[in-house]
């Protein structure tokens, strides 16, 4: 279990939180992201539900301390430019048709968006899909965190996968997984004292 991770659990431990498995299978992705953009560049977290790995993300990199950013714009984040935040998300499917207006606003400038595999559920998602696509948005990358699980069931991904690569845009579709909080366990299980300890011990 590396730093974030850890950071991730405490915080949710200590504030009941659920989303858990959404938030640690976003992380290492939005690690990614911001290794990759440069400062004056968008990202949008249209999983706005993983909104606990962004703020550790930012806590890591000098930011706001990530348990006051949760105590200050909840479990889902609230837009604040100067503190990383460029988009308020958390309604399903909203994100991604946000960062395809950003990216057409500015083509000079890329946006970064991460969309969860169940909000691709969302039409607004494949809306956003075919107006990115048609419009040419060579500046907008959507990362995909295909963990496996919606709100209520477990996912077909290589239907869904097939879906989205039939989409001429910048894309990446990352497999993720929790080994240690499988299937719907990972999404609105509120660590126990004894769960919290076991998986920290790991």
């Amino acid at each position: 279990m590396n730093t974030l991770e850890r950071r991730i659990l405490d915080i949710s431990y200590r504030k009941k939180l659920a989303h858990i498995g959404s938030s640690l299978t976003a992380l290492p992705i939005i690690k990614e992201i911001y290794k990759t953009k440069n400062q004056d560049e968008k990202f949008v977290l249209s999983s706005g539900h993983a909104a606990l790995a962004l703020y550790v993300v930012l806590e890591s990199m000098g930011g706001r301390n990530a348990e006051e950013a949760f105590d200050h714009h909840g479990v889902h984040p609230d837009r604040c430019a100067e503190c990383g935040l460029e988009c308020s998300t958390g309604s399903l499917g909203h994100g991604i048709g946000i960062a395809v207006g950003m990216a057409l606003a500015n083509q000079s400038k890329r946006v970064f968006c991460l969309v969860s595999d169940g909000e691709c559920m969302e039409g607004s998602v494949w809306e956003a899909l075919r107006i990115a696509e048609e419009q040419g948005l060579n500046n907008l990358h959507i990362f995909f965190n295909f963990n496996g699980y919606g709100g209520y069931k477990r996912l077909n991904l290589y239907s869904l996968y097939a879906k989205i690569n039939a989409f001429q845009v910048n894309k990446k579709i990352l497999f993720t997984s929790i080994s240690q909080l499988p299937g719907l366990a990972a999404h609105y299980i509120v660590l126990s004292k004894e769960k919290y300890e076991e998986l920290i011990g790991e």
